[in-house]
């Protein structure tokens, strides 16, 4: 799994591993998500910064809130809006400068990208 940055805001981080554990399979499509009490609980996190992250993973639309049910995983309708589009070039371009800076090669890059889907899928 992705290594979390410490300098990352703490919200993110969970939002990170969120995202991580639906990709991977851990979390599935209509799974209901511990409320927001019982997840700052389990993550030792304050309220706020739980509300905060889910709050930001529903406007992604990778979680959905029923109000009196609870939040539940998202199915991925294959829509990608261009701002995600656009955040996702700049990350790859910013790896393939530094990849390129550092004399790695297109083959070795696409080998990690093979590898981390696996791991994710």
């Amino acid at each position: 799994m992705p290594q979390i940055k410490r300098s990352q805001p703490l919200y993110e981080q969970l939002m990170w591993r969120i995202k991580t554990q639906i990709a991977s399979g851990v979390l599935e499509i209509g799974e209901k998500l511990p409320s927001v009490r019982e997840m700052a609980l389990i993550e030792g996190l304050n309220p706020n910064t739980v509300a905060k992250a889910y709050k930001a993973l529903e406007a992604q639309n990778v979680i959905e809130t029923v109000t009196g049910k609870g939040t539940f995983v998202r199915e991925n309708e294959g829509i990608v809006d261009d701002k995600l589009l656009s955040q996702l070039h700049l990350q790859m371009t910013e790896v393939v400068i530094e990849a390129k800076r550092a004399a790695i090669d297109a083959e070795q890059l696409h080998k990690w990208i093979e590898e981390l889907y696996g791991e994710i899928s």
